[in-house]
């Protein structure tokens, strides 16, 4: 792996001899420097749940209390507050979440802090905690090997990132196949062992290199550690005509860990397999957006795998035996309360704004496949933007499939959400 990194950064220190020009730095701007910004938005967000008292993960998840209501309803505050600093060379980023549900239950995310220092035009070095966005799929991102976890029944929402020291540098190139190249290497600190003191050679190491070839988008990215798993990728993404655009993603991975049941007990894997995504973007006349990906999780369970994890819970369950159940439901709750956990997924999402000459109202309705069981999830949100700095938001979602499925087996089978959203 540390060999495959090593040529990595060689074989773009080999095209740098070409002729070339440099892009303009943001620093050049005279409007960005000394410029201070403040920005956020506060959610309020009503949820109405329909739960399955008949699923063995509700049965686990709300035990000892599995006997309430089929109907719950839950009410949150979830104020978002972000600052950005700009001074010539050096420039600084803030960003915070709050969940409030009330004054005795909420807590708070500083989901993103760090600085960065623009030593030389088209280089910048940056440090802090900072959300990564690797990949080019919407829903799901097999090379995303520093990014935070991200939910596929909202891609877009706001997540706490990693605590990194990130180098890059830029370069434009005169050339009629090759335009831009970007190298990109990110030094994750070994998790912390002794009062907050980590092994040095545990230091995990990912680099991505970018590349504008023949007006496609490619990324080869590498990630390389001796705790976690190893992982080799690419992505790429063209527009094959201006309105409908095609991307990928592939990895390979070694020693990557999977949740499942193993010898009558909740137990992990290490595996070595590949992940893969591949979709498309396309517009229409109408200004109709269709997204669609299919997705391919290699370190996600199988059929069989997934059915012995249910039949396991229906099974500590049957027990009666109360620390089993507590332990298995605090397993559940660290290691399998995933958006997905098996193998093959489609997502669908189309996105209509303003139908019907409606103004400043936009629905959507998305789906996520399991193509596996047959099971999926089916969700129309609706948003809509009467005035400026608020938009309301109603979603209906709908976890339908068999009993024994995972989306028709999930702990909820309804849930309507209502947001108002304000932002300053």
């Amino acid at each position: 792996m540390r060999n495959f990194l090593f040529l990595l950064f060689l074989s773009h220190s080999l095209t740098w001899g070409a002729e070339d020009t440099f892009a303009p730095s943001e620093s050049d701007n005279e409007s960005s420097i000394n410029k201070l910004e403040w920005s956020g938005n506060l959610d309020v967000k009503y949820s109405l749940l329909h739960s399955r008292h008949d699923s063995p993960i509700y049965n686990i998840m709300y035990f000892p209390n599995q006997d309430t209501s089929s109907s719950l309803s839950q009410i949150r505050l979830e104020p978002y507050l972000n600052s950005d600093y700009v001074d010539r060379q050096i420039a600084f980023h803030l960003k915070s979440h709050g969940t409030i549900y009330s004054d005795k239950d909420s807590k708070f995310d500083l989901l993103e802090l760090y600085g960065s220092l623009n030593p030389s035009v088209g280089s910048s070095v940056t440090g802090g905690k900072r959300a990564f966005n690797w990949g080019k799929g919407y829903a799901f991102n097999p090379v995303g090997f520093v990014n935070p976890p991200k939910d596929p029944e909202n891609p877009e929402l706001s997540q706490t990132g990693i605590v990194s020291f990130t180098g890059e540098y830029t370069k434009s190139i005169i050339s009629d196949s090759l335009q831009t190249i970007t190298l990109s290497a990110v030094i994750l600190p070994a998790k912390a062992a002794v009062n907050h003191n980590g092994e040095f050679e545990n230091t995990d190491l990912a680099l991505k290199s970018y590349f504008l070839l023949w007006n496609t988008d490619l990324d080869i990215l590498a990630y390389s550690s001796k705790v976690n798993a190893k992982q080799v990728g690419f992505d790429f993404s063209r527009n094959i005509f201006e309105n409908l655009e095609i991307h990928g993603e592939f990895s390979v991975f070694r020693n990557a860990t999977t949740n499942l049941v193993i010898n009558d007990a909740l137990g992990t894997d290490r595996r070595n397999a590949s992940s893969n995504l591949v979709g498309f973007r396309y517009l229409n006349s109408l200004n109709t957006t269709l997204i669609t990906e299919y997705y391919h999780n290699g370190a996600g369970l199988t059929k069989t795998e997934f059915e012995n994890y249910r039949e396991y819970l229906s099974s500590v369950l049957a027990t009666g035996n109360v620390p089993q159940i507590l332990q298995v439901q605090n397993s559940v709750k660290m290691n399998f309360q995933k958006p997905v956990l098996m193998r093959d997924y489609l997502y669908l999402k189309i996105i209509q704004p303003e139908p019907f000459a409606w103004v400043y109202f936009t629905p959507s309705l998305y789906s996520i496949i399991n193509l596996q069981d047959n099971s999926f999830t089916l969700a129309a949100p609706l948003s809509y933007k009467p005035i400026t700095n608020f938009e309301l938001i109603l979603t209906p979602t709908f976890f339908i499939g068999k009993n024994d499925s995972e989306f028709g087996g999930k702990q909820i089978g309804q849930r309507y959400e209502a947001w108002l959203r304000f932002y300053f």
